[in-house]
Order: C-alpha cells, then structure tokens, then sequence
C-alpha cells in the first residue's frame, strides 16, 4: 500500500504576502482531519499559498514540463527548478522575502515531517523527523520520503503530489490522460521491485530508441555527403591534420558562441526587467517622499498662521534641503532635528507639543502612515537597486565572454580559409571516410537488432503488469461511483480498456491498460466513451477527475487515507452541481475518516460553499477550520476601498442557507 502525505500545520513568518494581525503576525494554522477552507477575494494569495505548499513537498525539485499539458512519453526524471522558479515567492514582496520562513508539518502514515525553507530562495533551513533533527539537505529530504512513503524514487513522489494530493490552477487531467494514468497505476500498484523493473525497460527502450535514431540520421547526412565527394575525388596533403585539428577547436567554440547569444537572449530580458522595476520603485519612493514633505508642510502651515507665513517658508524650506536661506548656511545637522520634531508633533522654534487644534486636519497618523509608505518605498528601491546592478553584471561580463569568442572564431575561419586553399587533390580521405561509414553502417544493424529485443522484453513484461493492476479494477470502480453517482446526474461507468503507446519513435506501439469514461447524455440513453475532457462540461470535467483521483487514494493508500488540496473548485459549478460537488468533498473530507480536505475559495455567489459549511458544522469564521486571508493577507487596493462590502460577504457565506 502507498502511504499517502496527511498534511497537519502550516505557518508562514515574515512574508509581506501574509503579514496577518498586529495579535497574531504572519499565517499559522492548523489542518484537522476534514475540511479546511481557504477563503480571500481576488489578489490576496489563494493560489500562491496553494504552491507553496506544494513547494515545501517538493523542495527545489520537479519533473520537467508536468505542469498544465498531457503527460505524453516523457521519461519520469527529476530536474532542479530554476533560479527564476526559486524566486517565485521573493518576487511578490517588496523587500524579495528577504528574512521569510514557511514551515510544513506532515505525516506519512507513522512518520512526522517537520521542515522549515526560507522563501527567498526556498533553501532548507530545518528539518526533523519524528522530533529527530536532520541535516537541511535535499537528498536528506528526498530520501527519507522515499523510505516513508514507500515508492521507488522522488520521481514518483511528485507524481503522486502532481496526480493525487494537488489539485491546483495549473492541474492536469487524470482520467483523461492515459499516459500519466499509467504511470500512476504502476507507482499506486505494484511493488518497489516491480516499479523497478518497470522504469529500468521503459528507460533501456527509451535511450536505444534515442542512440539508433541519431546514428541512423547521421549515417544519412555522411552517406549524402560522400556521394557527393566521390564526385568529385580529391586527395589530402599534411594539411589534413592542422585542418581537423582547427576545425574541431572552431566546432567547440561556435556551440559554445551559439549557446551564449541564446543565454544572452534571456539576460537582456531580465536586465530590461530588472531597470523598469528599478525604475518603478524610484518613482514610488519619490512619490512617497513628497507625501511625507507635504504632510511636514501642512503642519508648518498650520502652526505658523497669518503673518508668519515668511517664517514657515523659511523653515520648509531648511527642513526640505539642509539650505538656511537667511545666512546661506548648509546645516543638515539642524534639518534633522526640525524634521524630528515636526514629526513628533511639536513646536518647530521651542521644542513644546503642539496640540492637535493647532494643526487642524493634520494628524500624527497621518505623518507616521507616509512615513511608513516612504519606509516601505526604500526598502522596495534598495532590493530592485541590487536585481538591477546583479542582472547588468551578469549581462556584461556574458557579453565580454561573447566578443572573445566572436574574435577567436573569426581569426580561425581566416586560418581556415588560407590553409584550404593549400589542399591537393586527391583520393585517401574519401577511401577512408567511406571505411568509417560501413563500419557504421554495421554498427547500426548490430543496434537495431538490440532495440527490438529491448522492445520485446518491455512489451512482455506490461503484458504482466497489465494482469497485475487488473485485480484491483473493481475495486477503484467501486469507488469511484460511489463518488461520481453523488455528483453526477448522467449515468457515467468507468471502463478497464487498453491504451496504445509507442514507446519512442520507432517500433510498435505497446499495449498499456488503463481506465476510460463512457457517459450518458443529452442525446445519449445508453453509456457512450467520452475519449477527452472537452467532449463533457466543465463542471463535469473537473468532478469526475476529482472523483477517479479520490477512488485511486482509497483503494491504494494505506487505510485509505490521503489529503486533497483544491485550488478554487467553485468557478466551473452551478446552482444545481455546487450542493452534489459539495456532498462529494464531504464524503471524502469525513473527520471520522481521518483524511484532510483544504480547499481555497472566492468569496462568490453559489451553494458550494455555505453547503461545506454546513455539512463540517462551521458557523463562524473564527472557527480553526477557516484560513481567513482577509484578515490575514496583505490588502489589495479592492479589499481596503470596499472592505465593508467584503465583510458583508463573508458574513452572508455563513448565514446563507445550504442546499
């Protein structure tokens, strides 16, 4: 049995996404067996809170592509993410997530996973397991998941994490992928021996299908190229090897010149990037200082009325530039301290307060609030100061690295030119090249033969598995209609059929079983096969995946548990599939079962969310099973201007009476 993550707590400290409330900084909660719900309007970091938990899961590993398309023939390998994706987070707040940390508590059956990543660039800080410190490291990380989880390799990790636990923005079909299904019946199904097996034909098929290709294609360039040749024979002189020998260094350095300008490409693009967000953050800080010098002078104004509006101009204007204009002095020592008392509110000649009826409608808030905007603007300018001058760097010392290389190479084309003209004609090369060819050529053959028995070997051995995941297919149909008849109200059957694939580019495509959707419809009395997702609605689309991946959890994890993290399932639901979509969460969300529903949610008309509400018992959004991001993240500008409205609107999601 897999053994399924149960994720437990969450808390986020120091991200200017989530700043939370002066009684309670930052984001922490806690995730009870059933339903955790997410709620915030639009900007507020719904989706972002989403893969950042799936971050701390996968750390700074993935599989290249996955994201959003269909599976297709890729092999399952991990990659690192790239310096762009560590920064994901750093690039939502001002100050690049400089002293922010995120920590994940999760369980996998008897084993607790406690680890904390700085979201600057999303680096370990701390992991634990069991209460047991362990080194920060990712392979660490990785290998005690493996171990806990009971999978072959972190590749499969994030598939089940991809597949089964996230079902974010950017998710994927299950149901109606066949590749990726496979991949996830073989991980779900057969034992670590078995998924070895498994990957290791897969991946021996795979690169001999990739190592004949190339040979074969190259066979076919040499081939034309010495029909060519034996046309016109020509012999080689002891140029021959300065000639080669040249022509190899210049063979490098034209990949190495090809591969730079493509680099080059990028760095311009974050330069440019990097100078507008410089820029931007001038101008901001600009406009913010200006704030704070108007608020000053409205108070000057205002404690020097009438006739002395001489002296308030005098004093701004030494406050405003370090300049005395009656004596023609430089005295930013003197500025300073004028600055400091108009900013305390008190009186710039004598030191005294300065009561509020003074100074009419100016405030200390309002002095301390464009104080803090100003703050908050150069913190945001000494970041992006920093992206800019890091990002010319790198642009510069490429481009040195791009004009030696652009020198070099032209220098030898010269060489090249001079010494070819020098070559007799001749016979001995062509001899010779057309020897390396059959020897080749037979090499080829040799690699053919290798190939379809590697493709044989293979194709058995699915034949096998085919069998092996075959004994649990009643048992996922079972499941998932129990699922699939809550929500739907066509009849929909799950069918076990085969899926060919070609495994590389050439050869015959293997049989690999897997599960299809046959359907009801409009026009349909009797179930009919519905081969992709755009051939049912989208509100059926997204149920019926959601129920294959909860069948899937059930019959394959260890005591049936899991967790399902579900990024905004409302958007595709209508008032007749919202209250069905909900009973379904509901029944997998059962607290008594143990598994753990989180799911994120605008702050939109519909039963979906009052009927979560009502079946988990919550009745206010005080209750632990609510992340309320209202309160807890960082406002928008929609959020401040129309907070009352807000308000309203999350009050009526409790009050709202269920379906």
């Amino acid at each position: 049995m897999i053994r399924f993550p149960i994720l437990e707590s969450l808390s986020i400290d120091g991200y200017g996404l989530y700043p939370g409330t002066p009684r309670k900084p930052g984001l922490e909660t806690r995730f009870l067996p059933g339903l955790t719900l997410v709620l915030g309007a639009n900007g507020l970091g719904k989706s972002t809170l989403v893969h950042l938990m799936y971050r701390m899961c996968t750390g700074l590993a993935d599989i290249a592509g996955l994201a959003g398309g269909p599976f297709g023939s890729r092999q399952v390998d991990i990659s690192v993410i790239s310096p762009r994706e560590r920064r994901t987070f750093a690039a939502r707040v001002n100050d690049s997530a400089k002293d922010a940390v995120s920590t994940l508590t999760f369980r996998i059956a008897g084993v607790q996973f406690s680890l904390a990543r700085e979201l600057r660039t999303f680096g370990l800080v701390s992991l634990s397991i069991n209460g047991e410190e362990r080194r920060p490291t990712e392979e660490e990380f990785q290998n005690a998941i493996v171990t806990a989880a009971g999978i072959q390799n972190f590749a499969d990790w994030i598939l089940i994490l991809r597949y089964l636990v996230f079902y974010s923005d950017d998710r994927g079909s299950l149901v109606w992928d066949p590749d990726a299904q496979r991949h996830i019946l073989r991980l779900l199904f057969l034992s670590k021996k078995e998924t070895q097996k498994y990957v290791t034909l897969e991946s021996e098929v795979l690169q001999r299908d990739t190592t004949f290709r190339n040979l074969r294609a190259t066979l076919s360039r040499q081939e034309r190229e010495l029909k060519q040749d034996e046309l016109a024979v020509t012999s080689r002189s002891d140029l021959e090897t300065s000639i080669r020998e040249l022509t190899r260094f210049q063979a490098n350095e034209e990949q190495q010149l090809e591969e730079l300008q493509g680099q080059l490409n990028q760095m311009d693009a974050d330069r440019q990037t990097a100078r507008l967000a410089a820029l931007q953050a001038e101008d901001a800080r600009e406009s913010a200082y200006r704030a704070v010098e108007h608020q000053r002078l409205l108070t000057i104004k205002a404690a020097f009325p009438g006739p002395q509006e001489s002296a308030a101009y005098i004093l701004s204007q030494l406050m405003a530039g370090d300049h005395c204009l009656v004596c023609d002095s430089n005295v930013p020592a003197i500025a300073a301290e004028l600055r400091s008392r108009i900013d305390q509110m008190r009186c710039l000649v004598c030191d005294s307060p300065i009561s509020p009826e003074d100074t009419a409608s100016v405030t200390q808030e309002d002095i301390d609030s464009a104080k803090g905007r100003l703050k908050a603007a150069d913190v945001r300018l000494e970041a992006t100061k920093s992206s800019r001058v890091a990002a010319e760097e790198r642009y510069q010392e490429a481009m040195i690295r791009l004009r030696g290389l652009e020198a070099s190479t032209a220098e030898r084309n010269v060489e090249l030119d001079r010494l070819a003209e020098q070559l007799p004609d001749g016979e001995k090369e062509i001899r010779a090249r057309r020897s390396e060819y059959n020897q080749l050529r037979s090499r080829l053959r040799i690699m053919e033969e290798e190939l379809v028995e590697a493709k044989a070997s293979h194709s058995r051995y699915i034949s096998r598995v085919n069998v092996k995941i075959a004994e649990q297919r009643e048992a996922i149909k079972a499941a998932f209609d129990r699922y699939a008849t809550e929500f739907l109200l066509e009849s929909c059957v799950l069918t076990w059929t085969s899926h060919k694939v070609k495994v590389g580019q050439t050869g015959s495509p293997v049989e690999f079983s897997v599960f299809k959707i046959d359907m009801t419809g409009t026009d349909f009395d009797s179930p009919v096969r519905r081969s992709s997702a755009d051939e049912v609605s989208e509100s059926q689309r997204e149920f019926i995946d959601l129920a294959f991946r909860m069948a899937l959890v059930e019959v394959a994890g260890e005591e049936g548990l899991g967790t399902l993290v579900m990024d905004a399932p409302e958007a595709s639901l209508d008032a007749v599939f919202a209250p069905r979509a909900a009973d379904v969460l509901t029944r997998f969300g059962d607290p008594g079962l143990g598994n753990r529903v989180i799911l994120t949610s605008n702050l939109v008309e519909g039963q979906l969310v009052p009927t979560l509400l009502s079946r988990a018992g919550i009745t206010d959004r005080t209750n632990p099973r609510i992340v309320d991001l209202t309160r807890i993240a960082s406002p928008t500008a929609a959020l401040r201007a129309h907070r009352d409205e807000y308000e309203q609107a999350i009050s009526e999601l409790f009050t709202r009476e269920a379906s």
